[in-house]
């Protein structure tokens, strides 16, 4: 399979790719003075587990994500847009540490992207 035809979950490695880059970035994340305060009563084991989980299907890859609905799993938890960009920091700075290239971690950001607002609780409105 081509490099353009090969999905982006393979292409970032796959299972293992993907959850190396997961433990690479709660690794940054809990570092992070600004960021490790949302997760602090959190269970990161099943929090690893979730995000994987999330971060396949959004990739192409298997699409086993069976946690609650992003609005309502990140409600309350004071998630403001600068700290969605700060995760997003930390997952491509974790992605190219594994190997993804610059043009995947942009495809996978991008897509990220389309779910900040469900993550935020900000509405996205035109006009």
């Amino acid at each position: 399979m081509s490099e353009d035809s090969e999905e982006l979950f393979e292409r970032i490695g796959g299972t293992l790719g993907l959850t190396n880059i997961v433990n690479s970035m709660y690794e940054k994340v809990l570092a992070d003075p600004e960021l490790a305060p949302i997760f602090e009563h959190a269970n990161m084991d099943r929090i690893r587990k979730m995000q994987f989980e999330f971060l396949a299907g959004a990739f192409d890859g298997p699409l086993n994500y069976a946690g609650v609905e992003l609005t309502a799993a990140h409600r309350n938890r004071g998630i403001r847009a600068h700290h969605f960009a700060q995760f997003c920091t930390h997952f491509a700075e974790a992605a190219r540490e594994h190997g993804a290239t610059d043009r995947d971690i942009d495809m996978a950001l991008g897509r990220l992207a389309t779910y900040k607002d469900k993550i935020t609780g900000d509405s996205n409105v035109d006009g």
